[in-house]
């Protein structure tokens, strides 16, 4: 669960990550776009211009520019026909003769021979997408003129409102601020779904420790020993790769290895000397009876493994099912050796511990006989490494020497 809300996570910000990547070259193309100059002539579709004297304004005067007698009102239509606004532009018209400027309006007006030049002021400076504008000038000349051809130039800034791709942006934004919005939601509600998990695995922990704990109290020398061989047993099961629910579940059957004990008289449990062959095969029942006491318990998957075979041996030399190898269960192969560890370790009524250096011994003489060969180095490192000294000096049993 916490590798995927990480995943989750990454998706969020690499998401975001792009999205300002792309936002950023879409700004870029708009400011390149809007400082391109681009240039239309009479066969453009984008941009068109029409000249045309207004009927009833033509005449002839002879005096007032000696040569050219022809007067004549001239009015300007520019169109912007694309889905871009147009700003900074002038226009350049081609007339089939030579002419003279009266007077013009709405803009600077310059004859260059045939050429008329305009530059727009104010308003007309900016002509918006599907727009237009109107200007025009009086113009004297040898006779009534005709365009040849004309030239606008001027920047093209595109209207973000009005692309696809702005819209498109938008969208994706609006994906990622769902997204992001779910994962918060998700993750407040995983959130107090591991709380409560982490609550009823307290309350499942305290309860199983607390029954243990009545299996463990039948012998004042076993005080705390399953609590010890649980978390030996997951320590093993850590070292060799186990993930966090399989642990979890290691530990649970390994708390409750030697719960068949409570069906065992107190009298065989706590006898001080040697038992006698009617009273081992006593002992030798408390895994079947184990198996059977927790085999309604099927919440915790495996959980009966540790019980009915941590007395098994990887020779096949154990009981109750007498299984070698991998054969036995996993979960049992770790819990034997953590069982063995902590019975050599502590005291007991018929013997003393034994020092780290003989456990080290016994480990390695009985690996591939009594202990799974793969499992011994592992015990032993945490023998080493000082793990089992500091379960011992935290849960020592603190039992009585009577």
């Amino acid at each position: 669960m916490k590798t995927s809300g990480n995943k989750t996570v990454r998706i969020i910000v690499i998401s975001l990550i792009l999205l300002l990547i792309i936002t950023g070259a879409y700004v870029v193309y708009l400011k390149r776009s809007s400082d391109r100059v681009r240039v239309y002539d009479m066969d453009s579709d984008e941009i068109s211009v029409e000249v045309f004297n207004p009927e009833g304004k033509v005449w002839d005067d002879m005096y007032r520019y000696p040569g050219h007698p022809c007067g004549a009102e001239y009015s300007v239509n520019i169109d912007n026909n694309s889905k871009i606004r147009m700003s900074d532009w002038t226009i350049s018209i081609e007339f089939d003769g030579p002419f003279e400027i009266d007077s013009s309006w709405n803009g600077v007006f310059e004859a260059d021979g045939n050429t008329l030049k305009f530059t727009p002021e104010g308003e007309l400076v900016v002509i918006e997408p599907e727009g237009g504008r109107y200007f025009g000038a009086v113009l004297y000349s040898r006779y009534l003129l005709n365009v040849v051809s004309y030239t606008v130039t001027g920047k093209m800034t595109p209207d973000p409102f009005m692309m696809p791709l702005t819209y498109l942006i938008a969208f994706m934004y609006a994906l990622w601020l769902v997204y992001l919005g779910s994962h918060v939601l998700s993750y407040a509600k995983i959130e107090s779904l591991l709380k409560q998990r982490a609550h009823d695995i307290e309350i499942i922990d305290q309860s199983i420790r607390t029954f243990t704990s009545f299996v463990d109290a039948k012998d004042s020398y076993t005080r705390n020993h399953s609590l010890r061989v649980a978390i030996y047993a997951k320590e093993i099961g850590r070292r060799i790769g186990l993930d966090d629910n399989e642990l979890q579940d290691l530990y649970y059957g390994t708390l409750l290895h030697d719960v068949g004990k409570i069906g065992i008289p107190d009298e065989i449990l706590r006898n001080k000397g040697r038992l006698n062959e009617m009273e081992y095969e006593i002992i030798k029942t408390h895994p079947s009876k184990g198996k059977d006491m927790l085999k309604d318990f099927t919440a915790i998957p495996k959980i009966s493994d540790a019980a009915y075979y941590h007395h098994e041996r990887y020779d096949g030399n154990g009981y109750p099912e007498g299984l070698k190898g991998e054969k036995i269960p996993l979960y049992a192969r770790i819990a034997s050796i953590a069982d063995a560890y902590d019975a050599m370790s502590s005291n007991r009524r018929y013997r003393k511990s034994l020092s780290r250096e003989k456990t080290i011994s016994e480990f390695k003489e009985n690996s591939g006989t009594q202990f799974d060969p793969e499992l011994v180095p592992v015990i032993i490192s945490m023998i080493e490494d000082g793990f089992t000294d500091r379960i011992q000096e935290e849960y020592g049993q603190d039992a009585d020497e009577d």
